[in-house]
This record gives structure tokens, sequence and C-alpha cells, in this order.
């Protein structure tokens, strides 16, 4: 069964969404990229630097999104088992007129399926990806017109605290091409993963897709107590985990810390250098109508390798 059958990969044609294609013709066990352009023709101040024009904006996505997309193809090609790559154009579309006073008129030619009507950049990817029925949505971590001092883009943030799809956050620091990151980061993105867990029903979520995943040489099962008490009962449940997920090409190794999950979490990575972070998308002691916990946003944030937050 493969692992990630569509891949869900929105683009702002930003410098890190053009680096971020380099990466994704290396993950393993993708059938389907689909690259998808979100268009936000409800502000007014986008149509009036485009000449109060839909059929501007919209023929701009369109060409932007088909040179992104041959190189998807391009990146692509000779590769053992390469995915397919179809592109998506989203508009946000809401009634309005224009400097005249005439309502603007929405293009005849246009796909009505293209358009999305009212709410954010960030609900219409959730939206799509449910849509489209993605296994994963990948997104840089860093958009357009986002200082560098910001770790999490405004939409990557929505995604994270309202999707329902698991979600692979690979960090602008990566993209930008920092000497912390090991060239063959993205072939290998699943060599050596860092499993967190509370051992909530939530976190067992993560725990199952580490099961399936391909290519996985070094599995670190983490888990961060509150008392020092708790050291003996964790590692006994962590160590009952490596037995599960033991395998003879694959070493499991257990670590319990104690503190604030989210800081330990981060410092043994900037220890460990993981190709990825595995989380589940909610604590324990976190209900069910709260998308993302705490602990997995913090990290999410901060974590200087990708992360991949797995919903339950």
């Amino acid at each position: 069964m493969t692992m990630f059958k569509r891949v869900l990969v929105p683009t702002d044609f930003s410098p890190f969404a053009h680096k971020m294609l380099e990466c994704l013709p290396e993950m393993p066990e993708v059938e389907e990229m689909v690259l998808l352009n979100v268009i936000d023709v409800s502000n007014p101040m986008n149509l009036e630097k485009k000449g109060w024009s839909y059929s501007s904006l919209i023929e701009e996505g369109e060409v932007r999104l088909a040179e992104q997309a041959d190189r998807l193809v391009h990146l692509s090609e000779g590769r053992d088992s390469s995915p397919t790559v179809r592109k998506l154009l989203k508009v946000i579309a809401a009634p309005m007129s224009g400097a005249d006073g005439v309502n603007l008129q929405w293009p005849a030619s246009l796909d009505p399926g293209m358009r999305v009507e009212g709410g954010s950049v960030g609900e219409a990817i959730i939206r799509t990806a449910g849509e489209e029925k993605a296994s994963l949505i990948c997104m840089g971590a860093q958009g357009k017109g986002l200082m560098e001092a910001a770790l999490l883009g405004s939409v990557s943030t929505e995604v994270l605290r309202k999707g329902e799809t698991d979600l692979l956050i690979i960090r602008h620091r990566i993209l930008a091409g920092e000497k912390a990151a090991p060239p063959d980061l993205c072939r290998n993105i699943f060599s050596k993963v860092m499993l967190t867990s509370d051992f909530s029903d939530a976190s067992g979520a993560a725990v199952s897709r580490a099961e399936e995943m391909p290519g996985v040489k070094e599995l670190m099962l983490v888990n961060v107590t509150a008392k020092e008490d708790e050291f003996g009962q964790a590692a006994a449940k962590l160590n009952l985990l490596r037995e599960r997920l033991a395998a003879p090409s694959k070493t499991v190794t257990v670590h319990v810390l104690q503190g604030r999950p989210a800081e330990q979490i981060i410092s043994l990575a900037e220890k460990e250098k993981p190709s990825m972070i595995l989380m589940g998308s909610q604590g324990k002691s976190w209900s069910r109508q709260i998308r993302v916990g705490s602990t997995t946003f913090d990290v999410a944030r901060r974590a200087g390798c990708p992360v991949m937050v797995v919903r339950p």
C-alpha cells in the first residue's frame, strides 16, 4: 500500500515555494503531486494593482502554475517511480464593485469548480485537501511577503491549526540552503525519524504512521515527563513501542526527558539532527475539537528540521 498516494502542494510562487519543488520528487512512495495555487481576488487592493480585473490575476496564476508544474515534471524525470503532476488553481471571490462603481463580472470562461466563495487562503487549502482526498499536505514554512525572522507563515499556521489532513512542514531555513541542512535531506527525509509520544490515543496515529514509513534507518522514540519519578514508567512504555517498531534494518532508541515538552523535543532535535520529527496533532489533555495541541504547534513553529503532523 502506498503511504502517500496523493500529496497536495500549495505554492505561492515565493522563492521558498520554488525551492521546495526540488524536495518533492525525492520523497518515496508518492504517486501523484497536486500543485495548488490559491488566488485571493476578494481583496480590492490586489485587483487595483492589476487594473481591476479578475482575468489579469487568474491568467498570471495559470501561467506561473504551469511553469512550476513543468519544473516539477522535469525534476521527476529519470527516477525509478516518478509521480504524476497535476496543477490546480482556486480563486477566492467575493461580490464587489470596481473603482468606477461598476460591478465586476466573473470571467465567463472560468471553470466554476475553481471558484471559492469567500474565506481565507488557508481555508481554501484545507477544503481542497478534503475534496482531492489528499494523503498529505506538504508546505514550506515561510510564505511570500513575510519577514525573514518569521518562523511559520500565516497560511502554514492556519493549515496546521485547522486542517484535518496530515501535514509536512519543511523549514524555511532548509529551503534557504543553510549549511546545517544536509544536501540529500529530501532523498533521506524518512531516514532518521524522531517520533514523539505522550502515550495518548492521538499520538498513536503517529506511531502507526511510523510503522508504514519507508526508508527509516533510525527511529528515536521520545517522551517528555513532568516528574522524575515518572521516568521508569515512561521508559517501560517506550520499550514496548520499540519492540513493536523493531526491524532488522532499523535502529530504534529510547529517550525519556524531563521538562517542558516542546523545549526538550527541540533541544534533542538540535543535538541529534533527525531528518524529520513525527508527531501526533493532539496531546492527551486536548479535546477532539482542538485540531492541534500546544506542544505540536510550538515544535512545528520552531524546529530546525522538517516536521510531520499526523492527524488522529
